[in-house]
């Protein structure tokens, strides 16, 4: 029986690991920057709705409503929509590959801007992630 960590990777392999695949098939049927709306769109209300329900604070202010856009905008609009992009042209596995080294940056942005102490655990597991994708997708697909 799998643990309770054990089971949260696996889930999160499994979503994250599916989801550059189910983006190739996605692409070409609408233009990506559509894609990307019904994409997050759709991930907006599912996360609204789950605030309403379990009665989480929908309240901030306008500086955190700046720093919420700013969010969207850098780290789930237009990087995405560059990824959506690379996808066009090269295989999912690549795509993948590239992304896992978006923790690079999450850690000198959280260093740079949150002043947040960069430690060893972090960096092991960061080394996992990229690491690791060429593995997993060669096991996936091997040659």
């Amino acid at each position: 029986m799998l643990t309770h960590s054990a089971s949260l990777y696996l889930a999160s392999v499994l979503i994250w690991g599916s989801t550059w695949y189910a983006i190739k098939f996605q692409l070409g049927v609408v233009a990506a920057e559509v894609s990307l709306v019904y994409r997050f769109g759709l991930a907006a209300l599912i996360l609204l709705l789950f605030c309403l329900l379990t009665r989480r604070r929908l309240k901030y202010s306008a500086r955190e409503h700046g720093f919420i856009a700013l969010q969207g905008l850098f780290l789930f609009s237009s990087n995405y929509l560059i990824f959506y992009w690379a996808t066009e042209l090269l295989t999912s596995g690549i795509v993948a590959l590239m992304f896992s080294t978006v923790i690079l940056m999450n850690i000198a942005n959280g260093a740079i801007f949150m002043r947040l102490r960069v430690s060893l655990r972090v960096i092991i597991g960061a080394a996992c992630g990229i690491f690791g994708m060429p593995w997993s997708n060669f096991l996936i697909h091997p040659s």
